[in-house]
């Protein structure tokens, strides 16, 4: 029977979302490619999906159901292009920049309360194998002697803080959030299409920054 490894697939259609999502924000925020007349950017949109989902060939057939039909350009976003360039900065500084960064630093925070749960149960575990040894040495009569157990349950508790890579995630996360909320200030001085553009190439690239080392950590920098 063969083992499939349904996290490698849950991560690889997690990094199709999260490409298609920022193709759909320079889409909607009129950006290049998309700074272009309405009978052109359909078709670069179109085919930069088509891009995106045959860097994973493997999880195409896993999401063919759900793409059949339909028009993969909503009628919101084709509204949200043709608004005026304040309202486009707004929308995407409350709805991706601030959002972002809000999910980014809670968690950053999770991330980081898991690792000290994690690591006071690990140093609790080896602090009762320490007593129970103390115990044992006074009392050495005991028909029970646990220590093994207890040190094994400690160790364990420590290779899952690592295995999770608790500390990592929040080291990562906490810098995006850091890097969003700087640019979510910038962004609120931004008049132009010129600042604008810039504005969402380098939101975009710093959550890209990240997404990218967490797929690395996960798949292995072949899946980049």
């Amino acid at each position: 029977m063969v083992l499939r490894k349904y996290d490698h697939v849950w991560f690889s259609c997690r990094a199709i979302a999260e490409s298609v999502k920022t193709e759909s924000w320079r889409f909607m925020i009129k950006v290049e490619p998309y700074d272009v007349s309405d009978s052109e950017v359909k078709n670069n949109f179109i085919m930069r999906l088509q891009e995106i989902l045959h860097r994973q060939p493997s999880i195409i057939a896993r999401l063919t159901s759900d793409l059949q039909g339909g028009d993969q350009i909503s009628e919101h976003m084709k509204q949200m292009r043709n608004k005026s360039l304040e309202k486009r900065r707004d929308y995407y500084i409350k709805n991706r920049i601030h959002d972002q960064n809000i999910w980014y630093a809670a968690n950053a925070s999770w991330n980081q309360k898991k690792e000290s749960f994690w690591l006071f149960i690990s140093w609790m575990l080896q602090i009762a194998a320490i007593i129970i040894a103390i115990i044992i040495i006074a009392f050495t009569d005991l028909n029970i002697i646990p220590i093994g157990i207890i040190t094994t349950a400690g160790a364990g508790a420590m290779s899952w803080m690592h295995s999770k890579s608790y500390r990592e995630l929040s080291q990562s996360y906490g810098l995006t959030a850091h890097d969003l909320s700087l640019l979510e200030a910038r962004a609120n001085q931004v008049t132009t299409e010129g600042e604008l553009l810039e504005l969402v190439l380098d939101v975009e690239r710093t959550i890209s920054r990240e997404h990218t080392m967490w797929l690395a950590r996960r798949l292995g920098p072949h899946a980049i």
